[in-house]
């Protein structure tokens, strides 16, 4: 492409798209198969309709976190919408600006099936955990300034701030610099994870785990709020105190409610300007 005509969205060429069309036959007197038709065209169109909704969902969090310096020219949002089949953001637009019809459709060995773009280098990341973890619908792959820190110490990260407590149980580091991009180290990020939520990828980044995509994109902005107030405790040069075991469960009760997680969401919408668009 020229130079005088460079656009953000396009700075590499996606792959092509490919589009797929059903054809029915219907006789005049095939009446019970037309209605079974009917129905399955219906269920498709919904289905297809709940996809599309998802892709934009997925696009949204990616602005959000963007907008937050969570995720920066790199870093992806990704949803499991069948057993083997995953939406991901792609590798080629810039993350600020990404749309639903940039997001597109891999497989649970990272093929990419679907979508005019490039699924993201580091597929694994998120296909080596849906592979271990079948609980989880939803993964955020961020790059966080202030967690990444304790992937460099060797610090763990404590439960020191009230939206902390749901890492009260770890954070632990996955032990490999670099990126994510085998079948072999998406699957040893997923053992490092284990059943926690988050896992850090060591001196790069995070990769936050939820039950839905609302939940993942809050559980990230929480990882890195924790992070920075462990950070500016330790900085003092006092002891950290961590959350006690009654404080974890108070707190997850208090503020890790689906209430507490929608609100949290619908903050970020508003802050970007953003409601109304999901």
């Amino acid at each position: 492409m020229s130079t005088d005509s460079f656009d953000r969205r396009d700075f590499l060429k996606g792959a092509a798209g490919s589009a797929t069309a059903l054809v029915a036959g219907v006789g005049l007197s095939d009446a019970p198969q037309s209605q079974q038709q009917r129905e399955g065209a219906a269920e498709g169109s919904s289905a297809q309709a709940e996809i599309q909704a998802m892709k934009n969902k997925i696009a949204i969090a990616t602005q959000m976190l963007a907008s937050e310096g969570i995720v920066g020219s790199s870093g992806h949002v990704s949803i499991r919408i069948a057993t083997d089949r995953i939406l991901v953001g792609p590798s080629d637009v810039s993350r600020d600006v990404v749309t639903a019809d940039d997001v597109v459709i891999v497989d649970l060995n990272s093929k990419q099936i679907e979508g005019k773009r490039h699924a993201p280098d580091e597929t694994e990341i998120h296909t080596g955990i849906y592979r271990a973890r079948p609980d989880v619908t939803s993964i955020v792959h961020t790059h966080p300034t202030y967690s990444v820190v304790f992937s460099i110490t060797g610090q763990p990260i404590l439960p020191v701030h009230m939206h902390g407590a749901i890492f009260a149980d770890g954070v632990p580091v996955f032990d490999s610099v670099g990126h994510v991009n085998t079948k072999e180290l998406g699957d040893g990020l997923a053992h490092a994870l284990g059943s926690r939520r988050a896992v850090l990828l060591k001196m790069h980044g995070a990769a936050v785990t939820g039950g839905s995509l609302e939940e993942a994109f809050v559980a990230a902005i929480q990882l890195e709020e924790n992070a920075q107030a462990q950070l500016l405790a330790i900085s003092t040069g006092a002891k950290v105190q961590p959350m006690t075991a009654q404080d974890v469960a108070k707190c997850m009760k208090e503020s890790w409610r689906p209430f507490s997680i929608q609100k949290r969401w619908q903050f970020y919408l508003d802050k970007n300007s953003l409601t109304g668009k999901v």
